[in-house]
């Protein structure tokens, strides 16, 4: 989740990142994983058309396009691309027709996860998601050029993360669900069972990309990062930051 693409310039958070997302994106094509996107994956607050951010990065756009076409692309919206359920067929021509979400749910042998973004318990970016939205579009994104960062998104403020992962986990363990989401940009795996909420991270840590990969009926966290070989070679490399868990001991 939080790719945060935007249109290939200077403030464009993705951009660092986009080869190794790229590489990410080859990695679990051929390996027959679905790609489920939690949501800000497209800076729409910033940006205004998506064409710009699609023609800002014509391969991403056309893996995820390869996704779709085996049926393997889920898209979840989060506060930054919500505008994406305003409007059907909302990338026309570049992944046509592909439904766009505010939250899944997978079953598990009966059980339920949720997916979502996370935003949802989070006031500004939900009931003042206008108000927010115009900050960082006319006023924040210039302050933070200067070293300001923004007090109003959970991925720079620890205070408003906390808050939001305690509402998370409450939620995940009065409902007896798995709960997966994004927004705060923390990577979190609950390795002891200590509770049911996990996030996945995002695309645009300054030292590479986090997700949670489900497989074979176990859950874990990696992160994928550039390396150099004993070649000299730079790779795109991915690396385990959990080990496995069985999903079914979660709902024990």
């Amino acid at each position: 989740s939080d790719c945060h693409r935007g249109e290939g310039n200077n403030e464009d958070n993705f951009l660092k990142n986009e080869t190794i997302y790229n590489g990410a994106l080859k990695y679990y094509l051929k390996n027959n994983f679905t790609y489920v996107e939690l949501g800000d994956g497209d800076e729409l607050w910033e940006v205004k058309d998506i064409s710009n951010i699609i023609s800002g990065h014509k391969s991403t756009y056309k893996l995820l396009e390869n996704f779709k076409k085996k049926g393997k692309l889920i898209m979840l919206v989060g506060n930054h691309d919500v505008e994406k359920l305003k409007k059907d067929n909302y990338y026309g021509d570049t992944l046509k027709d592909l439904d766009i979400h505010e939250s899944i749910v997978l079953n598990y042998d009966g059980n339920e996860i949720f997916l979502i973004h996370g935003h949802q318990v989070d006031l500004l970016n939900s009931t003042f998601s206008r108000l927010s939205r115009f900050l960082v579009r006319y006023v924040w994104s210039k302050l933070e050029r200067i070293g300001i960062n923004d007090p109003t998104s959970a991925a720079k403020n620890y205070k408003l993360s906390n808050s939001i992962e305690k509402k998370l986990v409450k939620w995940s363990n009065e409902n007896k669900k798995i709960i997966i989401a994004g927004h705060t940009h923390r990577p979190i795996m609950p390795e002891k069972l200590e509770h049911k909420y996990f996030n996945d991270g995002s695309c645009v840590h300054p030292n590479g990309i986090t997700a949670l990969e489900i497989e074979y009926g176990s859950i874990r966290l990696v992160r994928w990062i550039m390396n150099t070989n004993d070649e000299g070679i730079v790779t795109v490399t991915r690396e385990n930051l959990t080990e496995a868990v069985a999903i079914s001991k979660y709902f024990n």
